[in-house]
C-alpha cells in the first residue's frame, strides 16, 4: 500500500489548502488558552515549533506533543460543523478514496478487530454490542459485522445528521449523540452488553482527550475493552519530518502521544493497556515524498535504497513501535 492509494496528493493538496484558509476563517480572533499536557497532566512544556498559527509544545516529562496554548472547545466545534475543509473531506475525498480506503485499510482492520475481540472477550452471551464510536459512513461498521456473528451487533456512535442517514440506509443501528451524551438507555441491551468500544484517528483530533476517554470508560460493560488508534509521536515519519509533516497540520491534529505517554493517559482513567502496537505501513513512502525536507544523509539512504531495504526497515520500524500508527488495546480495571 502506498500513500497515494488512501491520500492521493492532489485532493489532499486542496484539502490542506482549505484547511489553511478555515484557520485564518474560524480560529485568527479566537483567544488561545494554556493547557497542561493531555496524557500526564504536567505544566511542564516547552515550544517546539509553530505551524499555521498554532504552538506546539512538548511535555519534558512524558515527552507528548501536544498544540498550546489552544482555542476552547467551542471555536473547535464551530469549525467541525461549518468549515468548508470538514464538509470537503466528509464528501469529495471520503467518497473518492472510499473504495480503496475500504480494500487497503477498512478490511484489514475490521479483521484485524475480529481477532481482538475472540482474543479478550472470553464470554459467550448473545446481545453483544460493539461501539464505532464516529462511525462516519459507516464502513467498518458493515465489514465488522460481516465477519461476527448475528449475536454481536454492531453500533455507529455518530453525531452528525447527514452521517446518521448514510449509515442507516445501510442498515446500521445508529446511537445518534456524541459519546459524551450517551445514556444506559440509549446502548441496545444495556451496558452490560457492550463488549467493546472502537476509536479510530480520533484522539489526535479532540479538543479534551481526558473527557473522551472518562467518556469510553462510562459506556463498556464490565468484560468490555477499548480498541483505539492515533499517530506515534515517537514515528519514524513524523521525527524525521517534525513541523514539516502533514500529519501535523492544525487544527485537524492537535495531540501526539507516544506509546508510553498513551498508557499514563488510559492509566489515570482506569484502564489497564494489554497491547500497544505500532502496525502503521506508510512511514517509509510518506518521508520518501518529502525527501528534500530531511537532511540525515542516513535516512535519505535508506529512503532512496531498493525496494526490499525499504520494505525491511519499514518492518523494523512496525516490530520495534516506532511507526507513526499506533495501536491500544486496553480493559478497565474496575468497571463503572
Amino acid at each position: 500500500m502506498k500513500e497515494e492509494d488512501i491520500r492521493p496528493e492532489k485532493l489532499f493538496n486542496q484539502y490542506l489548502s482549505l484547511t489553511e484558509q478555515d484557520v485564518s476563517t474560524y480560529f485568527g480572533n479566537a483567544p488561545f488558552y494554556y493547557m497542561p499536557c493531555p496524557a500526564c497532566k504536567s505544566q511542564n512544556s516547552e515550544f517546539r515549533f509553530r505551524k499555521v498559527g498554532f504552538d506546539y509544545e512538548i511535555c519534558t516529562d512524558c515527552k507528548t506533543l501536544f498544540n498550546n496554548p489552544r482555542p476552547a472547545a467551542k471555536t473547535f466545534n464551530k469549525y467541525y460543523t461549518d468549515s468548508p475543509s470538514v464538509r470537503f473531506w466528509a464528501t469529495n475525498f471520503y467518497r473518492e478514496t472510499e473504495a480503496k480506503r475500504r480494500k487497503h485499510i477498512i478490511k484489514p482492520k475490521a479483521a484485524m478487530v475480529k481477532s481482538i475481540i475472540s482474543k479478550y472477550i472470553t464470554e459467550s452471551r448473545n446481545q453483544s454490542c460493539i461501539l464505532d464510536i464516529g462511525a462516519g459512513y459507516g464502513i467498518f461498521c458493515e465489514e465488522l459485522q460481516k465477519l461476527l456473528p448475528t449475536s454481536v451487533q454492531v453500533v455507529a456512535v455518530e453525531p452528525a445528521i447527514a452521517l446518521q442517514e448514510v449509515c442507516r440506509e445501510k442498515g446500521i443501528p445508529v446511537i445518534p449523540k456524541f459519546l459524551e451524551n450517551i445514556e444506559d438507555a440509549d446502548l441496545p441491551s444495556g451496558k452490560q452488553n457492550v463488549i467493546a468500544a472502537i476509536s479510530f484517528e480520533l484522539l489526535e483530533h479532540l479538543h479534551d482527550p481526558d473527557s473522551f476517554i472518562e467518556n469510553c470508560r462510562s459506556v463498556l460493560g464490565e468484560e468490555g475493552i477499548l480498541i483505539l488508534t492515533t499517530l506515534n509521536w515517537n514515528g519514524f515519519d513524523l521525527q524525521v519530518l517534525q513541523e514539516k509533516s502533514n500529519s501535523i497540520h492544525p487544527p485537524h491534529h492537535i495531540n501526539f502521544f507516544t506509546t508510553e505517554s498513551i498508557e499514563i493517559l488510559l492509566k489515570r482513567h482506569g484502564f489497564i493497556v494489554l497491547e500497544v502496537s505500532t502496525p502503521g505501513k506508510l512511514d517509509i513512502d510518506i518521508a520518501s515524498k518529502q525527501i528534500s525536507d530531511i537532511d540525515v544523509p542516513f535516512i535519505k539512504e535508506i529512503l532512496n535504497g531498493n525496494d526490499l531495504v525499504k520494505s525491511k526497515f519499514q518492518t523494523f520500524l512496525q516490530e520495534s513501535k516506532l511507526s507513526s500508527h499506533m495501536m491500544v488495546i486496553a480493559k478497565l480495571t474496575n468497571p463503572v
